[in-house]
């Protein structure tokens, strides 16, 4: 990331009281806001080859560090996560930066924000984009042994055998213990180990205890490699697991209580990234649930890589949606 933008970060304590770490570079001219979401295991940093692309091309850029990482507040309770509340964390921020005319992109755990921005707060933003992970339904959350049992009737395997390790109360301890080994997992030289790894329950416990590590990917630069380690080794790994257990302990399972169905259609012009190799997020089910439910105009690009197609493919990345926005908006 530009060096220069180290000093455009500020902090905001949120309407709830939580305080949030935030890049915010201003718009020139009429240029749309970008607000760039991550996931896990990152920070803001994970979006450095958006940051710089858009921002020399006069677009403002919006990019927190969620909740549980980088240099915002990292809360054990996991009540802390619900979604909605999140969606209002970033309003917060946008309202501080005085911001109107935005456009939300979310990757990873971000694309369920995105989600619920777009379902609650629709009037607030231009458009929506999701990375690798398509649009969230709110749903009451299964047991994930039952999830995994579904996913193999349907698809021929789990896709989600990581989470048996994620919800575990030793899981935080054991990835501190072995930060590389799990760095490595999720960021892969070759996408097709997530087919065990990361599907198969038992796997990725036993590759991070024994403190293993994969080919570093080439799009994992040292600096970005050596910035994930410092977040973490700093932050730990309890607050950003709750991610994970804001789901197995219900969290958000009461939010399809009183919502209308109407708004899960995505009424805004929208941008799904679709990552063909990622064996988790598939594009068999995030393609079919983006083309039913946005209403509001629809440009799918495929990205022939694995979960990271903003890291993997950064410069067609930058294009398509950049170009998305041009023709949209």
């Amino acid at each position: 990331m530009n060096e220069s933008f180290v000093s455009a970060y500020k902090d905001i304590v949120s309407s709830r009281g939580l305080n949030y770490h935030y890049l915010s570079l201003p718009a020139a001219g009429n240029k749309p806001t970008v607000l760039f979401i991550h996931g896990f295991p990152s920070t803001s940093y994970d979006w450095y080859h958006q940051i710089n692309y858009f921002s020399e091309r006069g677009f403002g850029v919006v990019a927190p560090d969620m909740l549980g990482y980088g240099g915002t507040d990292k809360p054990t309770d996991t009540s802390l996560f619900l979604h909605t509340a999140i969606a209002q964390d970033l309003l917060d921020i946008l309202d501080a930066e005085k911001v109107g005319r935005v456009i939300a992109v979310g990757h990873d755990w971000g694309s369920p924000i995105t989600s619920t921005l777009s379902m609650k707060h629709s009037d607030r933003f231009l458009g929506f984009a999701w990375v690798a992970v398509g649009h969230h339904i709110p749903s009451p959350f299964p047991p994930i042994d039952i999830i995994l049992e579904m996913q193999t009737k349907t698809y021929g395997r789990p896709l989600l055998g990581y989470w048996k390790f994620f919800e575990q109360e030793s899981a935080p301890s054991v990835i501190e213990k072995n930060l590389e080994s799990l760095v490595s997992v999720l960021y892969p030289d070759h996408p097709d180990s997530w087919l065990t790894l990361m599907n198969q329950p038992g796997e990725i416990q036993a590759f991070v205890e024994s403190g293993k590590t994969t080919k570093r990917a080439s799009y994992l630069t040292e600096e970005h490699h050596s910035h994930l380690l410092e977040s973490l080794k700093k932050g730990g790994l309890t607050s950003p697991l709750n991610w994970y257990l804001c789901m197995l302990r219900g969290v958000n399972s009461h939010l399809v209580e009183g919502a209308i169905p109407e708004n899960f259609f995505i009424k805004k012009p929208a941008f799904f990234a679709a990552a063909m190799k990622d064996h988790v997020c598939i594009h068999d089910y995030s393609v079919p649930v983006m083309e039913k439910y946005a209403v509001g105009g629809l440009k799918i690009v495929e990205f022939q890589g694995g979960h990271w197609p903003h890291l993997e493919e950064p410069e067609r990345f930058n294009r398509e949606l950049e170009g998305w926005i041009r023709d949209t908006f």
